[in-house]
């Protein structure tokens, strides 16, 4: 946990690494299972060392930079309790990316080497909207492909049911593409080429898991289901809730602050970038319709269970985006914890959830998954929808 304290102990970039031979651009990669992964990174030892992490047009900056003894740099993630640690020489970076993981620790090889890669126009006959289906041997699942040539080559995400997987930045050449997806929690990487008029490939997650994908041409014809259909609720009483704050205080749907409200309900863990992706529209419902009537609770599901150490990732997350409602901690993200903890939903609960609730107590809609920035138009659509929604349920509760 020596990474957790030097994580959380800084909040910006740290002022003790200012390692001037580390400064400039980096191609920098985590060797998976199938390939090497790619991403830049941006370094800068003046006035306190700093870093940024990009996956083409969107850069995550790293919480700090620091020195350490035999010629080794420390980078911090704080966002999701990860750390690369790597050995410097004059033009390479040799070592590796650990962090807090969705489902316990992980370390991959990491690596970088001076300059920027290069951009590769991809083929306009990959470009476009694709209708895909992962298929591992068990749970065959849809997905949407967005692929897109831009100035800095190819870009694009991977949409599922709950939302999108973020920004993925590659290109291609010889018949084939690949694109990556890194922020510090999510390593994702997508691989493939045309076969005639279909697109196969696999989807690469973390170190080594690979699930194959076949695709062919969207046409417009739904794909996927709508987020409000994946999770029903038991509707014959009142939403309920009861978890401690991070000070440890109890916090219920019975208490005086959430009688008579709108309520929204969102479950949430801090290792998911989506939930990243979707707190600044929370916290935007909060600030436009918190006088009119609107309250919201977060409820957290962490991955040590160590109330100490995610108390400390969620209280971050909430200084981060400047969160006034409670965040809760309500459980572990496991298979089970959310559904034994909310056994009124039922269905696959996505990570983040958001519960509207009316004045009576009653779930009026839940929204699985978040469709973040990397989604463009489709995001600010989403936005606005569900700005209306809370807008015409405190309307019909006459505030």
């Amino acid at each position: 946990m020596l990474a957790l304290v030097l994580v959380l102990g800084c909040a910006t970039a740290g002022t003790d690494a200012g390692q001037e031979g580390i400064d400039g651009h980096w191609r920098a990669q985590l060797d998976l299972a199938g390939g090497p992964l790619r991403f830049h990174m941006d370094l800068n030892g003046e006035g306190g060392a700093s870093g940024t992490l990009c996956n083409g047009a969107i850069c995550d900056a790293l919480s700090a930079v620091r020195s350490l003894p035999g010629d080794s740099v420390l980078l911090e993630i704080g966002d999701y309790d990860a750390v690369i640690r790597a050995h410097v020489s004059a033009d390479s970076l040799v070592g590796f990316y650990r962090n807090v993981g969705n489902r316990g620790p992980r370390t991959i090889p990491f690596r970088a080497t001076r300059g920027s890669w290069p951009i590769e126009a991809p083929p306009a006959s990959i470009t476009g909207s694709w209708d895909a289906i992962f298929t591992p041997d068990d749970s065959p699942s849809p997905r949407v492909l967005e692929l897109r040539d831009t100035e800095r080559g190819l870009e694009g995400t991977v949409i599922s049911n709950t939302g999108d997987s973020g920004l993925f930045w590659g290109g291609a050449s010889d018949g084939q593409f690949v694109m990556s997806h890194f922020d510090g929690s999510f390593v994702y990487m997508l691989t493939g080429g045309l076969d005639g008029d279909t697109l196969r490939g696999v989807f690469h997650a973390g170190a080594t898991s690979q699930r194959p994908f076949v695709a062919v041409r969207s046409t417009g014809a739904p794909h996927l289901k709508a987020p409000t259909e994946l999770v029903t609720v038991d509707a014959t009483t009142a939403f309920e809730w009861n978890f401690p704050d991070v000070d440890g205080d109890f916090v219920s749907n019975l208490d005086e602050r959430f009688q008579g409200k709108v309520v929204i309900v969102e479950i949430f863990g801090t290792w998911c970038p989506t939930c990243h992706d979707s707190a600044p529209t929370m916290v935007k419902l909060y600030d436009m319709f918190h006088d009119r009537g609107l309250e919201i609770v977060g409820l957290s599901y962490e991955v040590t269970g160590d109330p100490e150490i995610d108390g400390l990732l969620v209280r971050r997350f909430g200084e981060k985006f400047g969160i006034e409602y409670p965040l809760l901690l309500a459980g572990v993200n496991d298979d089970d914890s959310p559904h034994e903890t909310q056994p009124q939903l039922s269905g696959p609960i996505a990570f983040p959830t958001a519960i509207f609730i009316d004045p009576s107590g009653q779930v009026r809609r839940v929204h699985s998954g978040f469709y973040g920035p990397a989604l463009g138009e489709v995001h600010e659509e989403l936005e606005q929808e569900l700005i209306q929604f809370t807008e015409e349920l405190l309307r019909e509760a006459g505030r």
